[in-house]
């Protein structure tokens, strides 16, 4: 079966390491390097044990009364933030992001998103916020494979702005949970008054230590994964069961299908020993939509193999 439902990179950092000989990990020195990797003060950054851990602890710690969640996005805000009691609201993306906000709330947006991979300038929704006295949480997980920090520009300009990154996708490794908030350095010694010493797991420290100093791996990376994404938007373009093609800028297609639901096509591909994701879950997503990641040049070719004989 060759799958093409997987959210992680599909290529790997260039590490080795021998599990049963870590006795330690260096917090500071895994700061320093995420310091030089997203040119921001290791006094801005404070790491979490997993992606749903930073969620639950910034709206926990925030605890305002609205959160807006700008969608289709990672369920785990949606969750977090209807357990914590907030009243949430949805704003559909692919309609109209310009939909009024109330005053100072707590705006959620994945830049690049979630599912289609959109990478957004959000000059004029920030200023939007600003003017709204928001609160923003921008979800940074996917920059990595298009750009240089961008929300990072902004942190010195509004402090009531935090940065979230879940580092297990884009260095390839579905059981790492560290995550980070990036923000100014008086909300982010504010937030770690309320967090436990020895959160992080020195197996998942070392690991994200040993990705952060393989510099060549984003450079190839990057490249591979923008050719391989290029080619996959080159076949489903032509592909006769295509509506509409999400332009992406991480490793995942969005796409919408015409005169066939997801469910037949799924099962058409599965057929043929090919795999994807399901992503009927998330909002604003019906039964014509599929979600396809990025793969292997040979696995590529075979999908476009299958797909011209349906």
């Amino acid at each position: 079966m060759i799958d093409f439902s997987i959210k992680e990179n599909y290529l790997k950092p260039n590490i080795q390491i021998d599990y049963n000989s870590i006795e330690n990990a260096d917090y500071l020195n895994l700061l320093e390097l995420l310091k030089n990797r997203y040119k921001i003060s290791e006094k801005q950054v404070e790491l979490f044990n997993g992606y749903s851990s930073a969620i639950y602890s910034i709206l926990k710690f925030l605890d305002k009364k609205y959160c807006f969640i700008y969608s289709p996005c990672s369920l785990e805000y949606k969750k977090a933030a209807l357990n914590l009691k907030y009243e949430v609201r949805l704003i559909n993306r692919f309609e109209n992001i310009f939909l009024p906000i109330k005053d100072e709330s707590i705006v959620v947006f994945a830049n690049p998103s979630y599912l289609d991979g959109t990478f957004y300038d959000l000059e004029n929704l920030f200023k939007y916020w600003v003017s709204k006295e928001a609160t923003i949480i921008i979800d940074e997980t996917l920059l990595d494979f298009c750009s240089d920090n961008i929300a990072v520009n902004y942190l010195e300009q509004y402090d009531k702005l935090f940065i979230i990154k879940n580092y297990s996708t884009y260095y390839s490794n579905k059981n790492l949970s560290i995550s980070s908030i990036f923000s100014n350095k008086r909300n982010i010694e504010n937030l770690r008054k309320y967090e436990p010493e020895d959160k992080l797991s020195i197996y998942d420290m070392k690991y994200l230590e040993e990705s952060l100093k393989d510099k060549e791996f984003r450079v190839i990376s990057n490249s591979i994964n923008i050719k391989n994404r290029i080619e996959l938007e080159k076949i489903f373009h032509s592909c006769k069961f295509v509506d509409f093609l999400f332009h992406s800028s991480s490793n995942s297609l969005l796409i919408k299908l015409k005169n066939i639901n997801s469910k037949k096509f799924r099962e058409e591909l599965e057929k043929n020993d090919i795999k994807t994701y399901n992503c009927l879950k998330y909002d604003f997503i019906d039964e014509y939509f599929i979600n396809i990641y990025v793969n292997g040049k040979d696995y590529i070719q075979k999908l476009k193999e299958v797909l011209y004989a349906i």
